[in-house]
């Protein structure tokens, strides 16, 4: 048992956690350590055995449960927990991402069930924080229930509100919407659902703290009573996200007068304790009967909701035909890449990376590639989009690999040496607690050494969840592999993130390479990145070279490595090989 002194033990947040994973212990204390500044101690057992006495020697505020110890594993953990320290919350965090196990937990006495590929600093202070208020409150009304007549009737409104906003929860909502969607089909008439969320509100949670945020998410609550229709159902998804499905319609417009309401509502400062905060919503609009099932109508809604967050200055829009086929695009992608995967339909592509410090020394990136049989050729720019959240993203990671296994035994085997096979990756990889043990388990069924490879990821995405990714890559790079920046210049570029997050390339974004030789403010920006870079020993790879006045106005600005049409196009593994001895032949001769 990992035992932490006496005086860290009087910190505000003391936890216990049951994990017999090293790695995936001191990846929750360095969440937790972010999450509460330091002002924390996590006591770490790796056997259930272990809990008993470390609960009897300190008190916790909440135990963090993997579902399956070496001596004991399965929802009997939860259980027989649950009855020996009713006062103890309990939070199930495994790598099983089971929503059958998921509600098990929660009916055998969890506070909660957290997925390893998800969760975030934020989401497990505010897993811990809901968990202790759910175990209170299931405490009082325990009590309450024991000396009250009414206990069907709490028993009830526990399992349909909310307990933060004693808003409709989920499941609750769900029956009313299919009722009402029933009473639309039989009466000829149409529905609109509404789904919105506050703008900014991680932002706003950063800057005033997790008790301003829940006393935002009640005031939106109480707005949204005194907003809408008696006739409008409104409940809270969960998070910062809402939902409300209308009464029976006879026309859309008759959705426009609520809308401006919801908006109006939201025009002034909400005022939390000290605090002024001005707070606004995005809200994406659909129709029953376009949508004709309550799932679909929830997704085009949420859909609509995110056009208008990307619009900025629409903060309402409704779900068209347009969007309809991209989210149609979408589903057929997602439908047949699982397919696509069994049939072998992905290919890898390599396109090669000049260096004239070191010529001789192959570099490539690895592109991925897919004919499908249904959809025919799909770009990468389409597919990825859809799976990046999903499991079939390291599905694809792993096709990646196997082809670069291939290509890295073909270079050996023809004697040519190699400094790095670049290999794309997403922030939501990274970002996922075990991938990274994942992925070094791959490398090593493949054979392939950690130092060949390099791992890359927009800026934009990584900018999404920087402090996770920045603890992940740095455990992957004491293990010898490689990180590039990618997409640097296109806007989300901060010098904060080179600081921060420990990278060894930064890939130059191809606009800022598009014509440059006739643009001088993007010659004079790339030389200060170069610059700046240099100094920050990290090695400068432009791409998108198409010519060769591009080239030689790089290579006069000091960049170190080159990618382009200029030099090669993405080719098969064995058509590179081939072009690469020929290009080697040229240089001897």
């Amino acid at each position: 048992m990992n035992i932490v002194s006496s005086n860290q033990l009087l910190q505000s947040h003391t936890y216990l956690m049951a994990e017999d994973n090293p790695a995936d212990a001191e990846l929750v204390r360095e969440m937790l350590e972010q999450a509460f500044d330091g002002d924390c101690a996590l006591v770490c057992v790796g056997r259930f055995c272990d809990i008993n006495t470390a609960l009897k020697n300190h008190h916790f505020e909440a135990l963090i449960l993997d579902m399956n110890l070496p001596d004991r594993s399965g929802i009997k953990n939860v259980m027989e927990l649950g009855e020996d320290y009713p006062d103890l919350p309990i939070i199930v965090l495994t790598g099983q991402d089971d929503q059958a196990l998921a509600v098990e937990s929660l009916k055998r006495g969890a506070q909660d069930y957290l997925s390893k590929n998800q969760v975030t600093p934020e989401i497990l202070a505010r897993s811990l924080r809901y968990a202790q208020e759910r175990k209170n409150i299931e405490l009082k009304l325990r009590k309450a229930l024991d000396d009250s007549a009414d206990r069907n009737q709490q028993l009830e409104k526990m399992a349909r509100y909310d307990f933060l906003t004693s808003l409709p929860n989920r499941s609750y909502f769900d029956s009313v919407a299919n009722r009402t969607l029933r009473s639309a089909l039989r009466t000829n008439k149409l529905v609109a659902l509404l789904y919105f969320d506050i703008n900014n509100f991680k932002k706003i949670n950063d800057s005033f703290g997790h008790a301003a945020g829940d006393g935002l998410l009640r005031e939106v609550a109480d707005r949204l009573k005194v907003t809408v229709r008696e006739s409008d159902f409104v409940a809270r998804l969960g998070g910062d996200e809402f939902v409300l499905i209308t009464d029976l319609l006879d026309e859309k417009q008759e959705v426009y007068r609520l809308v401006n309401r919801l908006l109006e509502a939201f025009e002034k400062p909400v005022q939390i304790d000290i605090h002024q905060i001005q707070c606004s919503i995005s809200i994406g609009v659909a129709f029953y009967p376009d949508a004709k099932t309550l799932e679909l109508l929830m997704k085009q809604a949420d859909c609509a909701m995110y056009e208008a967050k990307e619009k900025r200055h629409v903060p309402v829009c409704f779900f068209t035909q347009q969007m309809e086929s991209i989210y149609t695009r979408n589903m057929e992608i997602e439908s047949n890449i699982k397919e696509g995967l069994k049939l072998n339909e992905f290919n890898v592509y390599y396109q090669q990376i000049v260096s004239l410090e070191n010529p001789a020394m192959f570099q490539a990136e690895a592109l991925l590639r897919w004919h499908s049989s249904h959809l025919g050729m799909v770009s990468p720019a389409e597919f990825i989009p859809v799976v990046e959240n999903s499991p079939l993203i390291n599905q694809l990671t792993t096709v990646v690999l196997r082809y670069t296994s291939r290509l890295i035994q073909s270079l050996n085997d023809l004697s040519i040496n190699i400094e790095r096979i670049k290999i794309n990756v997403t922030a939501s990889q990274i970002a996922s607690l075990p991938f990274c043990k994942q992925f070094m388990d791959w490398l090593e069924k493949l054979g392939i050494p950690p130092d060949l490879i390099c791992l890359e990821l927009t800026e934009r995405e990584m900018v999404k969840n920087a402090s996770i990714c920045r603890s992940q890559i740095d455990i992957m790079r004491r293990a010898g592999v490689y990180f590039a920046l990618d997409d640097f210049g296109t806007g989300y570029s901060s010098i904060t993130h080179l600081l921060e997050v420990p990278i060894d390339y930064l890939k130059l974004d191809r606009s800022l390479i598009d014509r440059i030789d006739l643009n001088e403010r993007n010659q004079a920006l790339v030389a200060g990145i170069i610059e700046m870079a240099h100094r920050l020993n990290l090695k400068v790879i432009a791409e998108g070279i198409e010519c060769e006045r591009e080239f030689e106005i790089i290579k006069q600005l000091g960049c170190d490595q080159y990618q382009g049409y200029y030099f090669a196009r993405p080719m098969p593994i064995d058509e590179l090989i081939c072009q690469y001895l020929r290009a080697l032949k040229e240089k001897v001769g």
